[in-house]
């Protein structure tokens, strides 16, 4: 088994884990997975994190809303840990955050896929940010040199062409099980990676 292989397998189990992880998803929020997808990367064997860290240095809040009105809030440690979670109703981060972000769910993995740009959203008043702008938009560049990892993580592309809602769909788990529906949709991100190969 070569190096590249264990690599695959571990980011395969930590996949699974982080979309199942009730600490970073929010059923409803298609931008759970993007966050999953985020904490992987932080977390993985071949993590970019100390530069990631070096080149971010701060914390961020995010306030996502959904198409039912919903609100889903994330918090993002890239000044100590590089580390991120999710907070319920009234609860407060655990690092007072330097950038707070307010965006769509679809528009966020719009944002993440690199289907739209920070400066249309903006624009547009799509996005609202709250804190450092140079910061929240460092970051975002960061995101999009990690798209890559992203993508190759994501597993198969589920577009819908009359929505921006970027290349995955909202995680539903079956009724059979979400550690079978997760490791079916990572087996088949692992063959359309290898087809591209």
């Amino acid at each position: 088994m070569s190096s590249t292989d264990s690599d695959a397998q571990v980011n395969d189990r930590l996949v699974r884990a982080a979309l199942a992880d009730p600490a970073i998803t929010i059923p409803g929020f298609d931008s759970s997975r993007v966050f999953a997808l985020i904490s992987v990367v932080l977390s993985s064997p071949s993590s970019p994190r100390k530069r990631l860290l070096r080149a971010i240095k701060t914390v961020y809040l995010f306030q996502i809303d959904n198409d039912k009105g919903e609100t889903g809030t994330w918090w993002l440690d890239m000044r100590k840990k590089g580390r991120l979670g999710k907070l319920g109703p009234g609860q407060k981060a655990p690092l007072k955050p330097d950038v707070i972000v307010k965006i769509s769910d679809r528009d966020f993995v719009g944002l993440a896929t690199g289907r739209l740009t920070p400066q249309k959203l903006f624009a547009a008043k799509r996005l609202t940010i709250r804190g450092d702008l140079d910061r929240a938009l460092s970051a975002l560049r960061v995101l999009s040199q990690e798209r890559e990892k992203l993508e190759a993580l994501a597993g198969p592309a589920q577009r819908d062409p009359q929505r921006e809602k970027g290349v995955w769909a909202e995680y539903k788990p079956p009724s059979g099980g979400v550690v079978s529906q997760v490791k079916e949709t990572v087996e088949e991100g692992v063959e359309r990676i290898k087809a591209k190969l």
